[in-house]
């Protein structure tokens, strides 16, 4: 839409041979009505000798509307001769309306007296003049910018002023020439030009000048600076394909309306022009991608059509561009944007879209503007008006950013409740895993204490069981002989020695294989004086003996405890040495004694050796029967001390 006003494209206008046809039948009937509203009759221009010299009275500001219009050509870039063939017209003046199809160069002369030479520095303004302006006062050029022939600076849009020093007035009558040079065939022309104190023209000066230029390049940087937000949105999230179509299009606005208020092309101006107008149909057709999009029509359709539609675009205008089929594009993409449009806004409405009515604004905002530029591109209104599409349209643009916003707030909110959900869940579960967990080691700590009792029932049956039974049978002893009491006494000191270190062990902490050998030491020390066994103790400190829990310290002992018992019953031995010390990576204990020993290469004869043997591989001790040079037998236990600490 900034196509209407964009300085170097064939002008926008609704010619009485347009084919209406060629709309959208959704939007035929409304733009057939700005098409009626648009057309203006052209003014007629008039011999010049009615124009009358106008009076400047006083240090106030004057607004200059008559004037005699002249073709520049043959006269040269100097003020005509007043014989020359002068027209009177009306300001606002447009080429079109008295020389169509004109191109080059006008001379607008205006005629005022003055009661004195003023005593202050006086400017000419020119709020609007295409493509380019200069000022001559009395004959006499005022300084200007840019270039009056071609590449013609393009100040189009922009206002120019021009101080006149107070020599250059003259008592009486005076003239004032203004020579308007054009690059193309559009929209040429000039508007009623202001004249007086510099201070004053100063005013309104800087005031247009604010708004058409200063303005238009924040909003359309702001406007680029969008569009790049919304185009990484979409690439980011594929998803966003509306936002995307719309980030493209405040891209393209922004750099084709900067281009446009550009007065020095960077190009050819051929090229430059083409560009800058490919760039303005790019984002008109991204606008209606958007649209459609917004509407949740179907995306690949949506791209691919409007990808071919501007495919089309620069190859158009290399090619077949002219006034009359550039106004009809324009009408065109117009018509699809309205169609568009109203889809977008039905979608609103009956999906109750989330900040919808953001989208509803911008609309509201955008078609007022955009037939109020068709209204000043095609004389309805003064030509000097402000163009309302380059700082109204891009509210549309604005509040589809507000959209996006919006989406990614809720987005963000709705992630945050997702996550206090996932985290409410978790420490549910972790709360049902820890009360599963404490069931579940209840339930070990119950089966470990059954199973302690159950090895501590099976010891006392092996042990203290077998030894009461033994007694038992020997007190029931058959025939008339008499119970043997000495044995029998020294079977049940054995059982209850045995259950006594049994209760020790199960005290013990864990892994202390010199409490263990302690408390052997100590519960059977008398028995093996009673037997007339001396016992020699040689017991290092030990470090913990990693692999030794309660049970497998029990299990060590009862291995203790039977090799004593076979020294007891089967060595005659006078001296025992117990021994233990750490030997590399393990605990060595020893219990040596000086009886007759046997052969550690024969089976063993004993169910009491078998029971050792059993006992050591089930808790990974090494067990060993050595014979001694010196005589007898040494039942040597390797005690590994994988993941030993040093702490004794």
């Amino acid at each position: 839409m900034v196509g209407l006003m964009a300085r170097g494209t064939v002008p926008f206008r609704i010619g009485a041979g347009m084919k209406v046809g060629r709309l959208v039948a959704m939007a035929g009937l409304l733009l057939a009505v700005v098409w009626v509203c648009c057309v203006v009759p052209a003014r007629a221009a008039t011999d010049a000798l009615g124009v009358h010299v106008v009076p400047l009275r006083g240090e106030v500001l004057h607004t200059l509307d008559q004037a005699c219009v002249l073709v520049a050509g043959v006269h040269g870039e100097q003020p005509p001769s007043q014989d020359a063939p002068w027209l009177h017209t009306q300001l606002p003046h447009r080429w079109q309306d008295t020389h169509p199809g004109h191109v080059g160069s006008m001379w607008y002369r205006f005629r005022v007296s003055l009661d004195g030479a003023p005593q202050s520095t006086w400017a000419v303004y020119l709020p609007r003049v295409s493509m380019n302006g200069q000022v001559w006062i009395n004959g006499v050029a005022l300084p200007f910018s840019g270039s009056m022939t071609e590449p013609v600076t393009r100040n189009w849009y922009v206002p120019l002023l021009f101080t006149v020093p107070s020599t250059l007035w003259r008592d009486g009558f005076n003239v004032i020439d203004v020579r308007v040079a054009s690059g193309h065939a559009a929209r040429e022309g000039l508007a009623p030009i202001s004249i007086g104190p510099l201070e004053q023209v100063s005013e309104p000066y800087r005031l247009r000048r604010w708004v058409q230029v200063d303005l238009m390049n924040f909003i359309h940087t702001a406007l680029i600076t969008c569009g790049l937000v919304m185009v990484l949105a979409w690439w980011r999230d594929r998803s966003l394909g509306a936002i995307g179509y719309m980030g493209l299009a405040a891209l393209l606005w922004g750099v084709a309306t900067l281009l446009m208020i550009r007065p020095e092309p960077m190009t050819a101006a051929a090229f430059w022009e083409g560009l800058r107008s490919t760039l303005t149909q790019w984002y008109q057709l991204a606008l209606c991608a958007f649209f459609f999009r917004f509407a949740e029509c179907p995306a690949r359709q949506v791209a691919r059509v409007f990808g071919v539609l501007m495919a089309l675009v620069p190859i158009y205008h290399a090619t077949l561009a002219d006034f009359d089929r550039t106004a009809e594009v324009y009408i065109g993409i117009y018509g699809i944007a309205l169609i568009g449009m109203a889809l977008a806004i039905r979608h609103v409405v009956r999906a109750r879209r989330p900040d919808g009515w953001w989208l509803v604004l911008g609309c509201a905002v955008l078609v007022p503007s955009a037939f109020h530029d068709l209204l000043v591109v095609n004389g309805r209104l003064p030509f000097d008006s402000v163009y309302l599409i380059g700082v109204f349209g891009p509210v549309l643009i604005f509040c589809s950013f507000v959209i996006l916003a919006g989406d990614q707030a809720r987005a963000r909110v709705a992630l945050h409740d997702l996550n206090r959900t996932l985290a409410t869940r978790v420490a549910e579960r972790e709360a049902a895993l820890r009360e599963s967990f404490a069931r579940l080691s209840a339930l070990e700590t119950a089966q470990a204490a059954s199973a302690e009792r159950a090895r501590i029932l099976k010891d006392m049956h092996d042990g203290v069981g077998a030894h009461l039974t033994s007694a038992l049978r020997q007190l029931q002893a058959p025939g008339t002989q008499p119970p043997d009491i000495h044995l029998v006494t020294q079977t049940l000191r054995d059982s209850l020695a045995q259950l006594k270190l049994t209760i020790d062990a199960m005290s013990l902490p864990a892994g202390d294989v010199a409490g263990l050998l302690a408390s052997w030491r100590y519960r059977l020390a008398p028995r093996l004086e009673a037997a007339g066994i001396t016992l020699h103790w040689d017991v290092a400190p030990l470090p913990l003996w990693p692999a030794g829990s309660p049970p497998v310290l029990r299990q060590l002992q009862y291995i203790l405890y039977e090799a004593l018992s076979n020294v007891l019953q089967h060595a005659h031995a006078t001296q025992l040495h117990l021994s233990a010390r750490v030997a590399g990576e393990a605990i060595e204990v020893v219990l040596a004694d000086n009886g007759v020993g046997w052969d550690p290469g024969a089976a063993p004869r004993g169910q009491g050796v078998v029971g050792m043997l059993a006992r050591a591989s089930q808790v990974g001790v090494a067990l060993h029967f050595d014979t001694p040079r010196t005589g007898g037998l040494a039942v040597r236990l390797v005690l590994p001390l994988t993941g030993l600490s040093s702490a004794p």
